[in-house]
């Protein structure tokens, strides 16, 4: 097989070097991305014998490599690669997929999210974020609730984990858009033969809604993703979540909400021994005026049936503010407030106060 490789290889360079045109006809990769420096304090209540307060930097990022070109036949295809600027969990690669587009809509092929999460909309925040963000690295939570169910995202995650995974997404009509995701199994982003350990034949469904009417824009989405349980599991249900979420905008104010609902066990997707079993919604609203953004937004997020009895509750509320110093620089800050109650029964109730510069290039 490697020696067939290299004679392809070898192939398409001579090629190229005997055909200059071909070559510059082929796709061209770019890099581009976003990396975040933050800097801040936080102040924890006592947690497993020690505070968790004080000054800390942190860093957030990806580079991306992709690019498309068009065929002939009007074919648009393209790549993208997401390296991210720091490992999480041995984790380097944050996506890799290739995508087909023409007028019969958008196919994407690889690691990616599925079309429930990618078409979501949920509360504006122009800072570090509410829904689906860091905010565990600030506010330490004692629980052993997973981040993958309602407890801290409306975006429908179920330890997929950006599996492997094939997703067609409609042409836009009249404002509406559909997409579905098939998902062969969950967490596998590698190329052995599934095994049958975690959840399986996944699918997921989304829908969105974008339009402009007048003055008023208006973004509403909708989404559902269910898996089968593992083969032979005992104790284990199957993976299943729906969601709901939408922006308002007028006169430079956008104000948005979002819901989710899940279920399944973690121990057939990302962590072992812990429950999605739970439900988050988050309200927020945003104003720009010129180069200046602000936000005030709030979470709440449960989940019951863990790996311990009893249920473990979430609250944040965040106060952001961004503001655009140049193309494609911008300074952010973010203070919050987060309350985490574990099913353990060890509590954390702290807050947090970070400023950032966002380099998007």
């Amino acid at each position: 097989m490697r020696s067939y490789r290299r004679a392809v290889i070898g192939a398409l360079l001579a090629g190229a070097v005997a055909s200059p045109a071909l070559a510059a006809d082929r796709l061209q990769v770019n890099v581009g991305g976003e990396f975040t420096q933050y800097f801040g304090y936080a102040d924890n209540d006592k947690v497993g014998g020690g505070d968790f307060s004080g000054l800390d930097v942190k860093s957030d990022g990806t580079v991306v490599f992709g690019g498309d070109f068009t065929l002939d036949t009007g074919l648009q295809v393209g790549v993208e690669v997401g390296l991210k600027s720091e490992t999480a969990q041995g984790e380097q690669i944050d996506g890799s997929y290739l995508w087909l587009e023409q007028g019969f809509g958008r196919l994407e092929i690889g690691s990616r999210d599925s079309a429930a999460a990618l078409m979501q909309y949920s509360a504006p925040d122009v800072g570090f974020g509410v829904n689906d963000s860091d905010i565990s690295d600030w506010i330490v939570n004692p629980s052993t609730a997973d981040g993958d169910s309602a407890y801290q995202s409306t975006y429908l995650y179920l330890g997929e984990d950006q599996a492997t995974k094939i997703s067609y997404f409609t042409p836009r009509f009249e404002g509406f858009q559909l997409g579905v995701s098939y998902i062969p199994e969950f967490e596998r982003d590698v190329n052995d033969q599934p095994a049958g350990d975690l959840y399986r034949n996944g699918v997921a469904v989304g829908v969105n809604y974008v339009q402009t009417l007048g003055e008023v824009e208006v973004a509403l989405a909708a989404g559902y993703l269910r898996a089968d349980k593992p083969k032979g599991a005992t104790g284990i249900d199957a993976a299943e979540g729906y969601s709901f979420g939408g922006n308002i905008g007028y006169a430079g104010f956008t104000f948005g909400a979002s819901y989710a609902d899940t279920k399944g066990n973690g121990s057939a997707g990302t962590d072992s021994a812990v429950s999605f079993d739970g439900r988050g919604y988050d309200l927020g609203v945003a104003y720009a005026f010129e180069a200046f953004q602000v936000s005030l937004s709030y979470y709440n997020g449960k989940v019951a049936d863990s790996a311990a009895a009893g249920d473990s509750k979430h609250e944040t509320v965040m106060l952001s503010g961004n503001y655009e110093i140049g193309p494609g620089v911008n300074l952010l800050a973010s203070v919050f407030r987060s309350r985490f109650q574990a099913d353990s029964g060890t509590d954390n109730d702290g807050w947090a106060a970070i400023t950032g510069v966002t380099l998007t290039f």
